[in-house]
């Protein structure tokens, strides 16, 4: 099969074969879960897109990146944060 329909199975199927049994893959998809119930209608997951919606697999897919990068920036200025505060409140007692 060629075309968009092939790339979004052989993608299914590398993740079926060598992420799922990853923590730090279910750990994203279960902050996927959580980011579309807290912003529905803002955050789609990749898989959502493709599957419910009518969104073109090459968008979905650069949209999908977008949004790991937005997500992953986040966690990485909060777990500076978080360091800075502990850093803080460790040389200040």
């Amino acid at each position: 099969m060629d075309g968009p329909t092939a790339n979004v199975e052989d993608h299914a199927f590398i993740q079926m074969r060598d992420k799922t049994a990853s923590k730090t893959f279910r750990a994203k998809k279960k902050l996927d879960h959580l980011l579309e119930a807290a912003l529905p209608g803002i955050y789609l997951p990749l898989y959502t897109m493709v599957t419910f919606t009518r969104i073109p697999y090459a968008h979905a897919a650069r949209r999908a990146r977008f949004q790991d990068r937005i997500v992953y920036g986040g966690l990485v200025a909060l777990s500076i944060l978080l360091i800075a505060m502990l850093l803080f409140v460790c040389f200040t007692h």
